[in-house]
């Protein structure tokens, strides 16, 4: 199976290259999270790290789905994750996203929006999405309004949904039907 690559006009989403599994490692030793790749001592695992680059841009069984570089002017400039549909817990045809900007000069400049719109077209033509859906900490206002920006309507809040360390946060879900994408398409054209 060929590796998913959708080009729009600001962004290119892609695999991640084996070049950046150093680039990966160095920013994640910044990041205090326990996201499964990091160690018990909250360094990052560079073999986590390698394995997850070499699954990138197919679709795989297990907690990734699709993970995605997001390249912007040539440069890696974050990451964007579809999980659903393939051996996920999700209802078949129901895909949600995750996205990381890694850097902060690269937030607000709609690159995760034109990221966002990038997969959601592909996962209502070609993996027959029916829904596409993205939470986000009720906080993070710039991930908030690139939801709203690719189209995404707020349905509420998922109250006590993500556990911290400082206990669970509520977070705002945002979905998108194929109705919706319908629509967004016939008036765009």
């Amino acid at each position: 199976m060929s590796p998913v690559v959708l080009r729009g006009d600001r962004v290119t989403l892609r695999p991640f290259r084996e070049d950046e599994v150093d680039r990966l490692f160095a920013m994640m030793s910044a990041w205090p999270v326990d996201d499964g790749i990091h160690n018990v001592d909250g360094r990052p695992d560079r073999e986590k790290i390698r394995e997850k680059v070499e699954v990138s841009g197919s679709w795989s069984d297990g907690p990734l789905g699709l993970l995605l570089a997001i390249e912007a002017d040539g440069r890696l400039v974050g990451e964007l994750q579809a999980r659903g549909g393939r051996a996920q817990l999700l209802p078949a045809g129901v895909f949600e996203l995750g996205i990381e900007l890694y850097a902060p000069e690269d937030r607000g400049l709609g690159l995760g929006t034109a990221a966002l719109v990038e997969v959601m077209r592909y996962l209502f033509q070609e993996e027959q999405a029916h829904r596409v859906q993205v939470s986000t900490d009720v906080a993070n206002a710039a991930m908030r309004r690139a939801c709203e920006r690719a189209g995404f309507a707020y349905e509420g809040v998922l109250r006590g949904f993500m556990p911290t360390s400082n206990g669970p946060r509520d977070y705002a879900m945002y979905g998108v039907t194929e109705n919706d994408f319908e629509d967004v398409k016939t008036t765009s054209t």
